[in-house]
């Protein structure tokens, strides 16, 4: 490991109790959790890691790391009800959630004010980016396969390549372990969606193969009438401890996604702002039963490897293929509502898309020294490839609908126009980082070289007329630089300042065609300072982190002002762009874990960010769109350690969420809100040769209903109003 100093030792006992605060562990998880790596401790709260690797990619203790950083441990998972990633990230400083509302199809969510979530293609899965694709084909992993959650706070991308600049979320496979519990969990929730999930696996005796096999199958209603949807996934993982410093894990994922689409765009009138009739209800359906449909094939295939050549030098290596293809259907608004303040007027759409993704990473880790400092030096290379097709279609639009009371009709759309896309996208970059030890002060330093190629192409084709208008090719070529550096000092009592500087670079999406000089556009940049304090006390286990941040986007690509620049892409109708406004988020995060008694967790989370366009001819001055200025979290959980109620556990949060606005003009003013959550478990013990515990888990529970966010007159989306799930759990 790296920095092994005596320092360093001292502190790692403390780390175990933490779920949620600067960690991030394992892109390796086969390594991560065998035996020998983690501490022998009584766990009596949320356990998380007690080294991170998502941030530097080697297995750095928690303490050390010079990032903003925070884990959502599986215990963790498992005692507040997570089912997604947005359930997941409810406690964590700086992230707003539900960035496109209720959304079955995806994960969408913004860290530090800028997009993190599946859209901006910033969610790996064991350090791995799932391949782009058409517009409604991404990719959404299933929260019971994973061990954990890792949340990276600033720019990421000396590890990670072509990243937005607020951070990015890495999910951690579970994958074998030596004498693994065996798991059983039935649950039903309170929409009448019932669910079957399990988690076994077994090994030889000398550990030499373990084997594992994760599934899940839910079906029944949602939240939104009219909407049912059946989910399923199996995960089967193999691990070969080939020599004593070589081994192989195997992954592999099958799931399938059928039903409607909890996805709707809501008039802003009803929503947002009442009408003379009041607001709609979070639950309504505006669509059509018939037509609405949201189907979904997923799978992946790869391996990490892991071979040590001594005690001094390590090759490491990930591979996965993904492959995704979907089909979406949507009846949703077309223009503002109505002026009668209930109809709304409303439109067909259509998307089918696939893609299949490659990716490698590939890893020499040294350790050496000169003179006092120790060193921990990675060379990387890594390469993605993804190559998709989908196509659009326009439907005949069916008949307006009263959105207080909703009538629906069979809908037999007929198409009017389709819009077929391609493209292949790549990457490739070379990292070198340097993490360097000496006494109580740590260095990081590191630096990559990334090279990436989109080769994309459209048309347009009426099919009234059958007239077909080629949208035309393009081919977008970028390079650049990242580096990052970070500083940290462990003090004897517990304290750990730091400073960091870090970049980011995402390749631009637009062609020259899009520009009204035909200028090719350059990479979209980001920059942050970082200052923070980490504080572990003595007395019990748990850790403070407080963080300072100055977080900037450069050459930010907006619509062109200009009047009458509307004549530009591939068939010269389209709005032009122009590049160079800046964005600014400046914040301040407060999180914490701490375990005060045996059996008592608290997580506390809260933040401040202050948002500008710095640069920018139209919006100059203004806050960037879904960037809420405050946020604050709170979580207790407490379990009877003895007496009559002894394996009973409570549990309660609550979520406020500041005021943002929902789109750069800053038009759309979106509300503050507070939620709140709860929790009851009972572990019944052994009831023969199986462990028992039931649970109830209720989030939202006064039924809020609240706008996550609105983009426009009928752009406007819904949060999660309160769900309850009843689960029991079985293990051996």
């Amino acid at each position: 490991m790296p920095f092994p100093t005596e320092s360093s030792r001292r502190l790692r006992p403390n780390l175990l109790a933490l779920a949620c605060v600067l960690a991030a562990a394992g892109v390796f998880p086969a390594h991560a959790q065998t035996a020998t790596d983690l501490d022998a401790v009584k766990v009596n709260a949320y356990r998380a890691a007690n080294s991170t690797s998502g941030a530097t990619k080697t297995s750095t203790s928690i303490a050390e790391t010079p990032q903003s950083v925070s884990v959502i441990e599986r215990a963790e998972l498992d005692a507040r009800g997570v089912q997604s990633l947005n359930d997941a990230m409810r406690y964590v400083a700086g992230v707003s959630l539900e960035s496109s509302g209720i959304d079955n199809r995806v994960d969408d969510f913004r860290i530090r004010g800028f997009d993190a979530g599946s859209w901006s293609n910033n969610v790996t899965l064991d350090g791995m980016r799932a391949p782009q694709g058409s517009q409604w084909n991404r990719s959404m992993f299933d929260s019971w396969n994973l061990e954990r959650v890792e949340v990276l706070k600033g720019p990421s991308a000396v590890m990670y390549g072509q990243i937005a600049p607020g951070g990015m979320v890495n999910q951690v496979s579970k994958t074998p372990t030596p004498d693994q519990a065996q798991q059983l969990r039935l649950g039903v929730d309170a929409n009448g969606q019932y669910s079957a999930a399990f988690d076994v696996g077994t090994g030889t005796a000398d550990n030499d193969h373990l084997f594992r096999l994760v599934g899940l199958y839910r079906d029944g209603d949602t939240q939104i009438k009219h909407t049912r949807q059946t989910h399923g996934f199996l995960a089967p993982s193999y691990t070969w401890q080939i020599a004593a410093r070589t081994r192989l894990t195997l992954l592999g994922l099958y799931q399938k996604d059928d039903g409607g689409s909890t996805y709707q765009f809501l008039p802003a009138a009803g929503t947002l702002n009442p009408t003379r009739y009041g607001y709609m209800k979070n639950s309504t359906f505006i669509g059509e039963p018939g037509w609405n449909t949201f189907d979904r094939t997923l799978w992946t295939a790869g391996w990490m490897f892991e071979h040590a050549f001594n005690d001094h030098l390590t090759f490491t290596q990930s591979a996965r293929r993904t492959h995704v293809d979907s089909l979406y259907r949507g009846v949703v608004t077309f223009g503002a509502l109505n002026a009668d303040g209930r109809t709304q007027n409303r439109r067909g759409v259509m998307g089918t898309g696939d893609s299949d993704g490659d990716t490698f990473d590939t890893r020499l880790q040294a350790h050496f020294a000169t003179g006092a400092a120790d060193h921990t030096v990675l060379l990387g290379w890594d390469w993605q490839r993804a190559d998709w097709e989908g196509v659009r279609s326009a439907m005949s639009s069916p008949r307006p609908i009263d959105i207080f009371n909703p009538v629906y009709s069979t809908y037999a759309p007929t198409l009017s126009t389709e819009t077929p896309t391609a493209g292949v996208n790549r990457q490739s970059g070379v990292y070198l980082q340097d993490q360097i030890a000496l006494a109580n002060w740590r260095l990081t330093l590191g630096g990559r070289y990334d090279w990436t190629k989109d080769d994309s192409s459209s048309a347009n084709r009426n099919i009234a007329t059958g007239v077909s208008t080629p949208g035309g090719h393009s081919v977008i070529k970028s390079e650049a630089f990242t580096g990052r550096a970070g500083l940290l000092y462990v003090f004897d009592n517990g304290l750990t300042p730091y400073v960091s500087y870090a970049e980011s670079f995402q390749p631009s999406t637009k062609s020259p065609l899009d520009s009204f000089t035909q200028t090719a556009f350059e990479p979209v940049t980001g920059s942050q300072w970082e200052a923070g304090l980490k504080y572990q006390p003595a007395a019990v286990d748990g850790l403070l982190t407080l963080a300072v941040y100055d977080l900037r986007q450069q050459n930010m690509i907006v619509d062109d002002p200009v009047a009458g620049r509307r004549n530009c892409g591939a068939t010269g109708t389209a709005t032009c762009s122009i590049q160079g406004d800046e964005g600014r988020v400046r914040g301040i995060e407060l999180e914490g874990r701490i375990t005060p008694v045996e059996g008592f967790s608290l997580i506390g989370a809260a933040s401040r960010m202050d948002s500008e366009m710095t640069r920018s001819a139209p919006y100059k001055g203004k806050a960037l769109a879904m960037v809420p200025d405050y946020t604050a979290s709170f979580w207790a959980d407490y379990t009877f350690q003895g007496g009559a109620l002894r394996g009973l556990s409570l549990a309660a949060g609550a979520r406020y969420n500041g005021v943002s606005y929902g789109d750069s003009a800053n038009l759309y003013r979106i509300p503050s809100y507070t939620l709140f959550d709860a929790a009851i478990r009972y572990d019944l013990g052994r009831i023969g040769g199986t462990d028992v515990q039931l649970a109830l888990n209720g989030s939202n529970l006064a039924d809020k209903r609240f706008v996550s966010t609105c983009t426009g007159v009928s752009s406007c989306y819904y949060g999660s109003g309160r769900t309850v799930m009843a689960t029991a759990r079985f293990g051996w």
